[in-house]
């Protein structure tokens, strides 16, 4: 497999020391490993900056036969080495876009996973005590984080992307073998630590589903930008369909970025609820520090995480608002 192969079927090459953030150098230097190992190591270059972290010897492996490493699928085991942290980027690829792309691509890879990144992450775990791990920042929300949650040190939130060729937003992940609870487990955004997992598992919104609340209906009243734009003065947000100005045949049952809603609650005044709608968003953000909404490929104009709302989450704001708003009227 070429260089060329490995871009197209996810592997992404870190050619930026940005990821390498204060918080994430203490864990390799604490690790008291002597060996970085890089199980996906393309060009190199995580190895070489391990170098000048209290690391004396470098290890790597690839599949790609033209690269100078020895030969392994990494995806299927990873040999251990005493003394050795992985430090890497593995491969991020869903099986979704990999037949979408029509990829040739060996798919037991997908058999209990979705995307080969969390693959790696179990072959990375059951290797080694000690990894660091650059991957997709939806894990941090995903199902699959659950799984090796004991395992895992520290996440910091990386918004200066390390990559030359993709905008995918990402996060490093620190696993040690020490078993941790929530609490435990420190959550980064670049250098600044916000808190720790705990405070935002128990931020994160459930629907109770007490409302009749439909989206990407096109005759529904209330209107929503669900993604930031690059300019501070158009963030996600709710509005009437009228102050919307958008070409509303556009909305299909697939829109995730643009939707108009359907409510059954003719006794609430729309442009209330828009409003209770935006403060109820704006807390949310505030509280969460947007680390628990959807990461958005590339960042604002002032260099903030683009961030999406899910309709899940967005369900759950709608329902609060229209709580609140009936709360008031018969109080």
């Amino acid at each position: 497999m070429n260089v060329k192969e490995k871009k197209k079927l996810g592997q992404y090459f870190t050619k930026k020391d940005s990821w390498l953030k204060p918080q994430i150098v203490d864990f390799i230097k604490n690790s008291k490993c002597s060996i970085a190992y890089d199980p996906y190591a393309g060009d190199g270059d995580l190895l070489k900056l391990a170098l000048e972290y209290g690391i004396s010897k470098t290890k790597g492996l690839d599949i790609d036969e033209n690269l100078k490493w020895e030969i392994n699928d990494s995806l299927k085991k990873i040999p251990h080495i005493d003394d050795a942290i992985i430090i890497t980027n593995p491969p991020y690829l869903t099986k979704y876009s990999a037949r979408r792309k029509k990829i040739s691509i060996n798919y037991n890879y997908f058999k209990e996973h979705t995307d080969l990144y969390q693959l790696a992450i179990d072959k990375m775990l059951e290797a080694q005590d000690y990894v660091v791990a650059i991957v997709p920042e939806t894990y941090i929300n995903s199902r699959f984080f659950e799984k090796n949650l004991s395992r895992v040190y520290s996440v910091t939130i990386l918004t200066e992307n390390p990559f030359d060729d993709t905008e995918n937003p990402v996060c490093v992940v620190c696993f040690d073998d020490k078993k941790k609870i929530p609490p435990e487990i420190k959550v980064y955004a670049d250098g600044e630590y916000l808190n720790d997992y705990s405070y935002f598992k128990e931020l994160k919104l459930t629907p109770k589903n007490n409302y009749s609340i439909r989206f990407n209906v096109q005759d529904g009243k209330l209107a929503l930008r669900a993604v930031d734009l690059t300019t501070n003065d158009k963030k996600i947000k709710f509005y009437t369909k009228e102050e919307l100005n958008y070409d509303l045949s556009r909305i299909k049952n697939s829109s995730r970025l643009i939707t108009i809603i359907d409510l059954d609650c003719s006794d609430i005044d729309i442009k209330e609820l828009v409003v209770e709608c935006n403060r109820l968003l704006e807390d949310y953000r505030n509280k969460t520090k947007d680390v628990t909404l959807s990461p958005f490929k590339g960042n604002t104009k002032d260099g903030k995480r683009r961030r999406r709302l899910d309709y899940k989450t967005a369900r759950c704001i709608i329902e609060m608002a229209i709580t609140n708003l009936r709360r008031e009227e018969y109080a």
